[in-house]
């Protein structure tokens, strides 16, 4: 077996929001746990919320499946940089031509396809720093809107 062998999530209930001066953020309490890998495929776990003290099932994956998954995200992350790149060259490229040559929608379809590249860009690297192959199953034995399994800080 390569690999670690564990994986630290926490789990959180969600309170509520808390609203101050136009700000809204949520309020939370979480509980750590260590969770051993399996050695391939997938396992359930039964986590109990530190709050309600509910069930919450969980599903672990092997560390294999979860290194693979990382990898599509940061390929996915690489593909959206240099898509971004494209456009925005091809932006500056037909901006830079002269009028009678350039087409006018162009320019800004290009500038419109590099921020939205670069916005598929982040947010396929935040997934890839989130991703603990740890995923809360929605067959649980009570409500689970109000859990959350997330990596666990420190």
């Amino acid at each position: 077996m390569r690999g670690p062998r564990t994986v630290k999530v926490a789990v959180r209930h969600v309170r509520g929001d808390a609203g101050r001066r136009g700000r809204r953020t949520a309020t939370w309490a979480a509980r750590d746990f260590q969770l051993v890998r399996p050695a391939d495929g997938r396992e359930r776990v039964e986590l109990e919320c530190p709050v309600c003290a509910a069930p919450v099932l969980a599903e672990v994956r092997d560390h294999a499946r979860t290194r693979r998954v990382r990898a599509g995200w940061g390929a996915a992350c690489l593909l959206a940089l240099l898509l971004c790149a494209v456009s925005l060259a091809c932006a500056v490229h037909e901006g830079n031509l002269p009028a009678g040559r350039s087409t006018p929608a162009l320019f800004p379809l290009g500038v419109a396809a590099a921020a939205v590249c670069l916005v598929l860009a982040l947010t396929a690297f935040t997934a890839r720093r989130t991703h603990t192959g740890v995923t809360l199953l929605p067959d649980g034995p009570t409500p689970h809107r109000a859990h959350r399994v997330v990596r666990a800080r420190g």
